[in-house]
């Protein structure tokens, strides 16, 4: 017997980033992970909710005991030799597509691991049922529920009965093992499916230690201002936002190696927190942003220009992962671990800034200090009352000189004229020297000529 519980809402779409076009799930094809319950089964809907509306095809996965009962029915030997005579099938579904059909030996064979749901009668009667042949002469397995006795057991139908559209009164579904009862399309019919992966999923990366880096071209990332307004010299400090496309190229040889036994499937890889596909080359990116800092010890009141550059690297590095299986609408398994796989990350890595040459609004022109200009100065300054300007500086400097007479011309023609008097004076003291040191002489050589006493 199986346990029938709750069904619970469908499992919203799993967004994904990638530089082509993203896979697309079947808009109305909708997975449960939980099947009706008795009471649920024979509920008219009388207004149905938005999710009637859009999940037109609904698989709800068989529970473990359902499982259970499914392979003990299908495979254990139960004294019937029918049982293993027939081989009944069941139908593979890809994104809600029909893709195939399996067996009742394989279900035996991997004791049923696979992905198993049922779907309802008449749903596969209105979706698959076309795309079957006609001339074909298979059984297939099926669950019927009589909501009056509170049954529910495995049976199987004609696959004529499904491409042919039967009637109510012609439809059997046949009880397995023994065949001793049937079901009509009045009881509850759901058709046994499998669901096939629509991709792997890549997830708790560990990375190693091994990596490998190239620097590539350096990028312009911004321009921004530091400016220091206080009246102090200190360190000031700054950001800038910027974003880039990160690049991943997985290397999909280490990934589908023999020892991996992994089908070719899009890949899904957890990076920053997101799911990112990747296409068939293993190629997938992630809209980045991040935050540049950047400072500098600046004199008082003034500031500099920055310009933010950013260095482009391809990072190669190795990783470990565990690998699942996803079905579409959320729904994943666990499949195994992967070792060995290697993957290049091409994106910004670090950031550098360019300071150009600071200006500054504090800066003094040299001049000399005088007593007018500085009365003027205080005079403007309370008319004003603002700051002055080099350029407006320069201007007051340039009408004082016109509205008052200098003095430094007459400075240096007084200077001049003051060194020309000392020059003549020494040199009249000197002249005068001179001709009294000769006068001194000869009277000397006079006295000298004298005849000495007898």
């Amino acid at each position: 017997m199986f346990v029938l519980a709750k069904p619970i809402v469908c499992l919203t779409l799993l967004s994904v980033v990638t530089l082509g076009s993203a896979f697309e799930e079947h808009p109305h094809f909708c997975i449960e992970t939980e099947p009706l319950l008795l009471s649920e089964i024979d509920r008219h809907v009388v207004m149905p909710s938005e999710r009637d509306l859009q999940c037109h095809i609904k698989a709800s996965t068989l529970t473990l005991k359902e499982k259970a009962s499914l392979v003990d029915t299908l495979c254990a030997d139960h004294g019937s030799t029918t049982v293993h005579r027939d081989n009944h099938h069941f139908l593979r579904l890809h994104n809600g597509e029909l893709s195939g059909r399996g067996a009742q030996t394989e279900l035996c064979a991997n004791s049923a691991s696979s992905v198993l749901a049922w779907v309802p009668y008449h749903t596969v009667l209105k979706n698959y049922a076309a795309e079957l042949n006609p001339k074909e002469r298979l059984t297939y397995i099926a669950k019927a529920t009589n909501v009056e006795r509170e049954k529910t057991e495995l049976c199987h139908f004609r696959h004529t009965d499904l491409v042919n559209a039967v009637t109510d009164s012609l439809f059997t579904c046949v009880v397995m093992i023994f065949g001793d009862n049937f079901y009509g399309l009045e009881d509850n019919i759901n058709v046994l499916v499998e669901l096939e992966p629509l991709m792997y999923q890549l997830r708790n990366i560990t990375y190693l230690p091994w990596r490998n880096v190239t620097n590539s071209y350096k990028m312009h990332l911004g321009d921004s201002v530091l400016r220091n307004p206080s009246g102090e010299r200190k360190p000031i400090y700054g950001s800038l936002n910027y974003a880039f496309v990160e690049k991943i190229e997985l290397n999909t040889t280490t990934v589908y190696r023999d020892e991996h036994h992994l089908a070719v499937l899009p890949l899904l890889f957890e990076h920053r927190g997101s799911v990112l596909q990747l296409d068939e080359h293993g190629v997938g990116g992630l809209d980045v942003a991040e935050k540049a800092y950047f400072g500098r010890t600046m004199d008082a009141r003034s500031e500099v220009k920055v310009q933010v550059i950013g260095q482009w690297v391809d990072q190669h590095r190795e990783f470990g992962a565990d690998v699942y299986e996803y079905y579409g609408h959320g729904l994943r398994r666990y499949k195994q671990p992967l070792t060995g796989a290697r993957l290049t990350f091409i994106r910004i890595d670090n950031t550098e800034p360019v300071f150009q040459t600071p200006e500054s609004n504090n800066l003094a022109k040299a001049s000399l200090f005088r007593e007018q200009k500085a009365g003027k100065l205080k005079e403007n300054h309370n008319h004003t009352a603002g700051n002055f300007t080099e350029w407006e500086n320069s201007e007051l400097d340039s009408d004082s000189e016109e509205d008052e007479p200098g003095f430094y011309g007459w400075f240096v023609v007084c200077a001049l004229l003051l060194a020309l008097v000392v020059v003549l004076g020494l040199y009249l003291v000197i002249r005068t020297q001179s001709r009294r040191s000769k006068q001194r002489q000869a009277y000397d050589l006079a006295n000298t000529n004298v005849p000495a006493p007898a």
